[in-house]
């Protein structure tokens, strides 16, 4: 007799006993599979729970980082097909032809690419959002930006058909926000200059333009989003800000959206408000096997606080709740305040703030102390009210994780200090500073090695000692747009607080006093080291630490 997920993850000590009973409650609740449930409670990956599947299906487990998607292969195989029963051929060897499925058990589906191709089928089990990406990526979204924008030229577009929306002005919307989904942006920006329109997207932290609207279209794309995001489509002389949910791939994805009066029409930003689905680990952030160990090893305190500090847009949320993943959430109570909630966590109390309606940081810290909390995650330490409530909490029991903008992890410190927080408070709360950017990475596509110039050399006064060294760039290829780089990760420098940096704090000690008696690697070092490793560029270097 087949075993249940449930068996097979009980049996293998995947979960435990409590965890098997309180997973088989909430599906009889909720209707839900047993896998999902796993998963949304954080007792197991998403890929365990496909491999395990796949054990139970005799299927194998395709991990697309170790087996390519290839174009040849995806030929074989119509859009349509591909499309509706979610799959995608992966390779051809020899007469048999692997394809990764959502549903590898659809007999229906695998039957027909039988007749279609005439070759032996190997399904593999893979996840659903990846194959449907991939779709993406090798047949094309549904229509491109600028077949639209072809067919619209030839259509006069009136205010009253703008406020109806007529299908190619839908269309061209829906097409600017997909690709932009597609191409893993943060924001779209569409503005106008003096004589065209624009489309541009911030992929990986750097904008690219990626295609030009004439200004008849651009105007009547402005006024379809300001329509679609409750914005007033009359109004153009003051900036406004709006909100819309769009539907990609049966994913609901929102999007904020802020307009701006500019020179020549009207300048929009569309935020991407993607959820990731799976939130990272720490491992694969991008700290050093020794920052790390030092960052785990504080997470289990029982009190105190971990501040993480960096610019706007520096991943500092996705490295907090990367820390709070390892947390035991079954026995402790995890409670977080956001603005707005990014992440789902299972078993977690997470409060959105609500300015408009007077729900603030400070008050929702007061509400969240009457609530029996163990660990306390703050978005942020927005004013001294906030920040002496925040310290107050880690001085009583309760372990701390907030953030702060600020450019060093020892500049945090003193901004603290700015914030009149007490020196001994700060000095005996503070467990450590991590402070972070984003640096672009190497596409493994098109991954060189090169000899760097005598100029690369003199950036930096640690690389004018090295002899011989060897750099990597990427030269450019399809994968990543031509542009070298593909993916994003941390670059990171650790504070521990310990009795020497304490005392300095108590003495209010300079920044560099700090940093010294930490004995930290600087950012900037975190950064040389993952460009001697071949993992970024000393470009990349440059622009995001200088």
């Amino acid at each position: 007799m087949t075993q249940t997920l449930g068996e097979v993850l009980l049996d293998t000590k995947r979960i435990t006993k409590s965890q098997f009973e309180l997973a088989e409650r909430e599906m009889n609740r909720t209707g839900s599979t047993f896998g999902e449930i796993c998963e949304r409670l954080g007792f197991i990956s998403h890929d365990e729970v496909l491999q395990f599947l796949g054990q139970q299906a005799e299927t194998p487990f395709l991990d697309f980082s170790k087996t390519p998607v290839d174009g040849e292969a995806v030929k074989l195989i119509p859009e349509e097909v591909a499309r509706i029963s979610k799959l995608i051929p992966v390779e051809m060897k020899e007469g048999v032809l692997t394809i990764a499925m959502a549903k590898p058990n659809d007999v229906n589906a695998i039957d027909r690419l039988r007749q279609i191709t005439n070759l032996t089928i190997e399904p593999r089990i893979a996840d659903e959002e990846t194959i449907l990406s991939y779709i993406d990526e090798h047949y094309g979204v549904a229509a491109s930006p600028d077949k639209i924008i072809e067919e619209s030229l030839n259509q006069a577009i009136s205010l009253e058909e703008v406020e109806e929306g007529t299908p190619p002005l839908i269309r061209l919307v829906d097409s600017i926000l997909a690709q932009g989904i597609k191409e893993g942006a943060t924001d779209v920006h569409i503005e106008v200059d003096e004589s065209v329109g624009r489309v541009r997207y911030r992929i990986d932290g750097v904008l690219e333009t990626a295609f030009i609207l004439p200004k008849k279209i651009y105007r009547a794309v402005v006024s379809r989003i300001k329509i679609i995001s409750g914005l007033d489509i009359t109004e153009q002389r003051i900036p406004q800000d709006g909100a819309l949910r769009f539907n990609y791939n049966t994913q609901e994805i929102d999007v904020r959206v802020s307009t701006m009066p500019i020179a020549h029409g009207e300048s929009v930003v569309m935020r991407i408000l993607q959820k990731p689905r799976f939130l990272l680990s720490l491992t694969d952030l991008g700290f050093w096997e020794e920052n790390l160990e030092r960052f785990k090893r504080y997470i289990q305190k029982p009190y105190g606080m971990i501040v993480v500090t960096g610019p706007t847009g520096s991943g500092k949320s996705t490295t907090l709740f990367a820390a709070i993943k390892t947390l035991n959430a079954l026995e402790k109570n995890i409670v977080t305040l956001e603005d707005p909630v990014e992440y789902q966590i299972p078993i977690t109390k997470q409060s959105p703030i609500h300015e408009k309606a007077g729900y603030t940081f400070a008050k929702g810290l007061r509400a969240i102390l009457r609530h029996d909390p163990d660990v306390i995650l703050l978005g942020e330490m927005r004013d001294e009210e906030t920040a002496q409530m925040a310290f107050r909490a880690s001085m009583t029991g309760h372990l701390v994780f907030t953030t702060l903008h600020a450019n060093t992890a020892s500049a945090a410190v003193a901004r603290l200090l700015d914030m009149n927080i007490e020196p001994f408070v700060v000095a005996s709360s503070i467990l450590a500073v991590i402070a972070q950017r984003l640096a672009r990475k190497i596409c493994p596509k098109c991954k060189e090695s090169y000899t760097p110039s005598e100029e690369e050399l003199s950036y930096y006064e640690q690389l004018k000692k090295l002899e011989n060294p060897i750099f990597y760039r990427g030269r450019g290829c399809e994968k990543c747009k031509h542009s070298g780089y593909r993916g994003r990760m941390g670059l990171f420098e650790v504070l521990e607080v310990n009795e020497r940096v304490n005392e300095l704090i108590l003495e209010k000690a300079l920044s560099t006093e700090l940093e010294k008696a930490a004995g930290m690697k600087s950012m900037l070092e975190d950064g040389i080291d993952k460009v001697l490793k071949g993992v970024t560029t000393i470009d990349e270097i440059r622009r995001v630490v200088g």
